[in-house]
C-alpha cells in the first residue's frame, strides 16, 4: 500500500501518481464516499462483483451503472 499527496486542480480533477497509474494500469473508476473519505474503485473490480448478471455485455463504467439501475428497478 502507498500513500502520496494529491491536490484538486481549480476544475476539480484529481491527478494520480504516474506509480499508481503504472501499478493499477486502469483508467476507469468508480468514486464512492464511505464514512467522509473519497475511495476509488477500479472499474474492473465492480464488474467481477457482478460476473454473471449480463451475458455477452461490452461493459465499461456507464453501461455497468445502466444495467444496475435497470436490474434495482426491477426488484
Amino acid at each position: 500500500m502507498s500513500t502520496e499527496v494529491v491536490r484538486l486542480d481549480e476544475n476539480g480533477r484529481l491527478y494520480l501518481p504516474v506509480s499508481l497509474r503504472k501499478k493499477l494500469k486502469v483508467k476507469e473508476f468508480y468514486v464512492e464516499e464511505r464514512n467522509g473519505e473519497i475511495v476509488l474503485i477500479p472499474v474492473r473490480k465492480k464488474i467481477e462483483k457482478y460476473w454473471g448478471i449480463v451475458k455477452g455485455e461490452k461493459l465499461n463504467a456507464r453501461r455497468l451503472t445502466e444495467l444496475l439501475r435497470k436490474r434495482r428497478k426491477s426488484s
